[in-house]
């Protein structure tokens, strides 16, 4: 008996896995409920440092980072080095990875996110949902496309504003007025300033004016 459930568990895992590569909607709740599981289980006032961690890889697993830096910096990727974009995303990254923590947590908390469609083409998607925020429901569109065959987040479009192109504003207006050198140094301090504190960081934008 205990073979064959081993055997039928096997089974099902193989199929949610399988069904996570085909569906996008799939690949998003079962990062969810990997989540999920731990917050069931964390204490409800705080979480220690260990189960932070945890849940934060949890959550920027399904996120593509590289992507998501090179549309961050929109034609300004281009003029730079390959060092240069390595630190950049590096830190960029770090901040957002941040960042989604204090996000997801607050909406993991709440309630449950609710995926109301998917529209895929080929190797891209777009993923709408409903996640919870008090006592509102706040829209948004996921941005997917494979990465060696995987889904991978590169953009969210929340309440109709896109986190890549605001990024991609921001940084643009920083460079021009101030220069790449000095976007990337409080880029560093604020990357530094996040991970001083036990707290969530704010949500937002990844940069400041």
């Amino acid at each position: 008996m205990k073979t064959l459930w081993c055997a039928a568990w096997v089974v099902l895992c193989v199929v949610a896995v399988a069904s996570a590569a085909d569906d996008p909607i799939a690949f998003l709740k079962s990062h969810d409920a990997e989540v999920q599981a731990i917050l069931a289980e964390a204490p409800a006032d705080s979480l220690p440092p260990d189960v932070r961690e945890e849940i934060k890889q949890h959550i920027n697993a399904a996120f593509d980072f590289r992507e998501l830096s090179r549309l961050a910096l929109g034609d300004h990727w281009a003029e730079r080095s390959l060092d240069e974009r390595d630190h950049f995303a590096e830190t960029f990254s770090n901040i957002i990875r941040e960042q989604n923590f204090d996000s997801f947590s607050r909406y993991y908390r709440e309630g449950e996110i609710r995926y109301e469609s998917a529209e895929v083409q080929e190797d891209a998607a777009v993923v709408q949902a409903l996640a919870p925020v008090q006592d509102e429901q706040i829209e948004i569109e996921y941005k997917l496309h494979r990465v060696e065959g995987v889904w991978r987040i590169y953009d969210l479009v929340i309440d109709g504003v896109s986190t890549a192109e605001g990024n991609r504003r921001r940084y643009a207006r920083y460079i021009e007025k101030n220069g790449y050198e000095k976007l990337i140094v409080q880029l560093d301090k604020q990357l530094a300033r996040l991970r001083e504190t036990v707290l969530s960081p704010p949500s937002g934008s990844a940069t400041e004016d």
